[in-house]
């Protein structure tokens, strides 16, 4: 991915939520002032910091692609609807992650399996 060519400079909202400790979530702006919501997993985003700057292949096989360079991430949607690459301030993702590892450090999650599977059969947890 070339640096010099972003597609979509937008604004766009990354959060966590210790509900889901496993996933992040970009919040999107369309052109039509929609928001839309991406949800990914945390450790795509780590992986993508990790290797910052070492190369400038993204991190990620699927819908979403990370790429890490500078004082810049790069963030790369693609779905049936659209493409976008999205510039985001290092500084501020490195934040999210760091609040994130303190509220629920990576490999601590906990799946309680009982909730999980009655939220999939529409019962109340």
């Amino acid at each position: 991915m070339d640096l010099e060519t972003v597609l979509a400079t937008t604004r766009a909202n990354l959060t966590f939520d210790v509900a889901d400790p496993w996933a992040v979530t970009l919040t999107v702006r369309t052109g039509d002032d929609n928001w839309v919501p991406w949800v990914f997993a945390r450790s795509l985003l780590t992986d993508a910091m990790v290797a910052g700057g070492a190369t400038l292949d993204p991190v990620g096989d699927g819908d979403v692609r990370i790429t890490a360079h500078g004082s810049r991430v790069l963030v790369e949607l693609d779905s049936p609807s659209g493409h976008a690459i999205l510039r985001l301030p290092r500084a501020d993702v490195d934040r999210l992650l760091d609040e994130a590892e303190q509220l629920v450090p990576e490999g601590s999650e906990v799946l309680d399996l009982d909730v999980e599977l009655a939220l999939l059969a529409g019962e109340d947890a």
